[in-house]
């Protein structure tokens, strides 16, 4: 069907999402959803998907709130664009709560915890 129809944006974004959740094909994901936009750049859905393969995949914070930004700008009301992008935040900050919980020994380069052992030590 995408062969006959290969700029057809929906069938684009059904078959990237199926490459992404299903095939874990991060690299054909991207091609669809990228060609995708291009047909249909105010697809809150769309925009949504991709930010969140982003996310996944490369973990570039910056760039995957900017999609996902997009994504509610064009689509306020959708249940599963909204849901989305609360996932990504919970995960986003959750990320960043870990980063700032490492610290570098200096004396050997090891990561330790700064945060303190509930029960001190003997």
């Amino acid at each position: 069907m995408l062969k006959s129809n290969p700029g057809d944006p929906l069938l684009l974004r059904n078959y990237g999402k199926f490459l992404h959740e299903v095939e874990k094909d991060a690299v054909g994901a991207e091609e669809c959803y990228c060609r995708a936009i291009l047909g249909s750049p105010g697809d809150g859905e769309l925009l949504s998907l991709y930010a969140k393969l982003i996310w996944e995949t490369q973990r570039d914070e910056e760039r995957a709130k900017s999609y996902f930004d997009q994504a509610v700008s064009a689509s306020p009301d959708d249940c599963m664009v909204l849901g989305s992008f609360a996932s990504f935040m919970w995960e986003a900050e959750e990320d960043e709560d870990e980063d700032n919980n490492k610290e570098i020994n200096i004396y050997d380069g090891t990561q330790v915890s700064s945060v303190p052992a509930l029960v001190p030590a003997f």
